[in-house]
């Protein structure tokens, strides 16, 4: 008999039903008339003539039959026969017997007690089983209660009368997998109930079910449960891969994890990779490493996770070692990271080639911090973005020390030393897709704080990890459409060259191109020579006279170059370009100009075969198609899901064609083991970089008057002499007391706070 098959009487008519009597408290006045099980009246008459099949059976009607009349149940002894069985039963009020008196004679005890709530009620309900007719009847039922009866719209507080029925359990679990906190949980099934009478049970009893159940899934420890369940991704995602290592106390150390996709993704757009650490995302404190890139609509792509056990060379190298072992050792061109020192190493021994940047906005706070001087953080500024030749950043920077008068500054020196990592004026020739800064990895940190906590479990950690990389691919999706889904309006008057723009780029990078197109109207070609089959074009700028740019051109091959380097750093033609092909009059893009990591097309696996022969290029070969396929099912998924005809046929089209390429290539789902992991204990807390946690030291209360600690004003010694004291004060003389501060004798040095701000909204 399921007592929680209906819900129970809606709020508004439950909170009116303030009854103390019996009778009163069974009349249903809810909408269902009384068909509910939990509305349905239970009279004494009703257990006394019935007979059971079970114990429980009986059990059940009678705690219908209390919540009835208004009190709890406890289930009470057994009595069994010589084969074990039972043979009588009996239920108590929940109020029946009384708290022992040590327990409530215990001075000693620390927390205060809790309210008694046994009061020797002696009301009850014996059952026995018959063995002529096997069923189980009513022996004793005892009616009387020697306490005060709970209102019938206090009743469902009972602990005996609230719980969870599955279907509650369901969508809870389902809630709180997709990362809803449990407020926001029991918020929305009580407005699905209509009040916090009808859902039927409370949020502690909510908060016990999300803790039974995160419990379960970590049997056998964290680590070990978070091993195996990114070993089994194997089964729905044979390309999913896991590396971990343990110390020396067999401890979880480090931990990196990537997808399929996410593979394939950095098989196309890897030629530039961000990473960054945050902290205290998990209870072991481990730092959590995220690798990002940017994909061929302007936005973050993710390539793999980590979370490491400290921020050591040794870690760093680890971990980048494995990271190039999975992405079957393609190394990026250019690295951007913070300029962590053990990073740093890390980088120039597993990427050598690898061009390292630094982060613009983190070198950017450290001037604010190291420099207070008035105006060098935007002089500073313009060295480190503007687009300058080698030649004209020495220049500026000469002039800027001198200025300043920082010749012997140790961190100008030191900065300077590192020059060609963070300033543009020598990054302009290394392609980095925009990327100046690690503020991409710093979106991303910020995103995921709506998905994982500092009290997390790593298997909750990996799990709400995938829940974020969902919604970024999903942006993908979204972008993907916008792109094919409709053309942009042509508005300048270099039409051919636009429509050109229009068939290849996306839709984010068209729009960084068009800007490009409309800046020829600002530009003028001064002088155009040919050397042989090369043009040489002069352009100049209009607002800009002292700024000429040389284009090269070549006939034959078709490849443009311009003095900005803009397409070196960034991948589009400059207006310095499109200036030179208006003057030339090409009617479209060379070919030399289109880089195909921006394209429509830019995850298409292309029809040539690969130039390498080695196991290792087919295995990339087969990540290119893997991403590919995965793209296109991605749409055919989305289209197949309109409804309910299209989806019918794309499944049956779906499940045919898997079980031809079963045949063809003898592989079958599930039949992959997957390897067990050795048992590894759960990693330790960690200490991370920064300001230690712990408490603040408790400053000593001053005296308002003299300074001092140790009294206040009301018993200062000195408070006979306030009068003379405000004359001094008063007249212009200072005056301190106790400790001299002080005070900045730089006017702008209390301007660092400020502009560390400013810069951080830049960023």
């Amino acid at each position: 008999m399921d007592v929680d098959s209906e819900p129970l009487n809606s709020q508004e008519n439950v909170e009116d039903c303030l009854m103390t009597s019996v009778e009163e408290n069974v009349n249903c006045t809810c909408d269902c008339g009384g068909s509910s099980s939990k509305c349905v009246v239970v009279t004494a008459d009703d257990i006394i003539n019935q007979t059971f099949e079970t114990s429980d059976a009986a059990y059940n009607l009678y705690v219908r039959y209390a919540r009835c009349v208004g009190s709890g149940v406890r289930k009470g002894d057994i009595a069994r026969g010589k084969d074990g069985t039972q043979r009588r039963r009996r239920f108590f009020c929940n109020k029946e017997g009384k708290r022992a008196d040590k327990y409530i004679s215990n001075l000693n005890r620390k927390r205060e007690h809790k309210a008694l709530t046994r009061t020797g009620c002696e009301a009850m309900l014996a059952v026995y089983f018959d063995a002529k007719t096997s069923a189980w009847r009513v022996k004793k039922l005892v009616e009387k209660h020697n306490h005060d009866l709970v209102p019938q719209c206090l009743v469902h507080l009972i602990p005996n009368h609230r719980g969870m029925n599955e279907a509650q359990k369901a969508q809870a679990n389902t809630m709180h997998y997709n990362g809803l906190p449990s407020s926001k949980i029991m918020g929305l099934m009580v407005g699905q109930a209509g009040g916090y009478a009808n859902v039927g049970f409370t949020k502690k009893d909510l908060n016990n079910h999300i803790e039974r159940t995160r419990r379960a899934k970590l049997i056998g420890g964290d680590s070990n449960a978070t091993i195996s369940y990114l070993l089994g991704k194997a089964d729905v995602d044979p390309m999913a891969i896991a590396r971990y290592s343990a110390t020396d106390e067999s401890r979880l150390a480090n931990l990196f994890w990537a997808d399929g996709i996410c593979r394939a993704d950095y098989q196309c757009f890897g030629d530039v990779l961000a990473f960054d650490t945050t902290y205290r995302k998990n209870k072991y404190r481990r730092p959590l490493v995220i690798f990002s890139g940017c994909n061929h609509h302007r936005q973050t792509c993710i390539f793999g996770f980590a979370l490491i056990e400290n921020e050591q060379t040794a870690t760093y190298t680890w971990l980048l070692q494995n990271f190039l072992d999975v992405m079957l050792n393609k190394s990026p061109s250019v690295v951007v990271t913070d300029g962590d020192e053990a990073m740093k190493a890390a980088i120039q021994e597993i990427f050598p080639n690898a061009t390292h940047r630094l982060c613009g906005w983190h070198i950017q706070r450290n001037v604010t911090a190291n420099i207070k001087s008035k105006g060098f953080s935007d002089d500073f500024r313009r060295c480190l973005y503007a687009p300058w030749h080698p030649n004209e950043f020495e220049g500026y920077w000469e002039n800027m020390i001198k200025k300043y008068g920082l010749e012997e500054n140790e961190w100008v020196l030191d900065e300077y030393q590192k020059r060609k990592s963070w300033a543009s004026a020598y990054l302009r020739d290394k392609f980095c897709a925009g990327f100046r800064t690690t503020s991409r990895c710093e979106g991303i940190n910020n995103f995921i704080k709506r998905f994982i906590g500092i009290r997390q479990s790593l298997l909750e950690l990996v799990q709400n990890l995938e829940h974020a990389l969902r919604d970024y691919r999903h942006n993908e999706l979204v972008s993907q459409f916008k792109t094919v889904y409709g053309e942009p309006v042509l508005t300048t008057r270099l039409a051919a060259l636009e429509l050109c723009a229009v068939n290849f780029y996306t839709r984010e990078m068209f729009g960084k191109v068009k800007t490009e197109i409309e800046g020829v109207a600002a530009l003028d070609v001064i002088n155009e020579e040919n050397i042989s089959t090369t043009v040489v074009l002069k352009v100049k700028e209009y607002d800009r006279g002292q700024h000429i740019y040389t284009v090269l051109y070549e006939r034959n091959t078709e490849n443009m170059e311009c003095e900005c380097s803009r397409w070196s750093s960034e991948g589009i033609p400059c207006s310095h370009m499109f200036c030179a092909m208006k003057r030339l009059g090409l009617q479209k893009l060379p070919e030399s100009l289109l880089l195909r990591r921006w394209s429509k097309d830019a995850k298409k696996y292309p029809d040539e075969s690969s130039a390498g022969s080695t196991v290792q290029d087919g295995e990339r070969d087969f990540l290119m198609r893997y991403g590919a396929l995965s793209v296109a099912a991605t749409w055919m998924v989305f289209l197949g899901a309109q409804d309910g005809p299209s989806f019918h046929d794309t499944m049956n089209e779906v499940s045919r064609l898997t079980k031809i390429l079963e045949q063809k290539s003898c592989l079958k789902r599930g039949t992959r083991d997957s390897p067990m992991p050795n048992f590894v204990g759960d990693p330790s807390v960690v200490k991370t970089k920064g300001a230690p946690k712990g408490k603040k030291e408790s400053r000593k209360r001053r005296c308002t008057k003299c300074n001092n600690a140790g009294h206040v004003k009301k018993n200062c010694p000195v408070k006979n002499e306030g009068d003379n004291l405000g004359d001094k004060i008063s007249g212009g003389t200072q005056a301190s007391f106790g400790v001299e501060e002080e005070l900045p004798k730089d006017p702008m040095a209390s301007q660092g706070t400020q502009a560390n701000n400013d810069d951080f909204q830049q960023k």
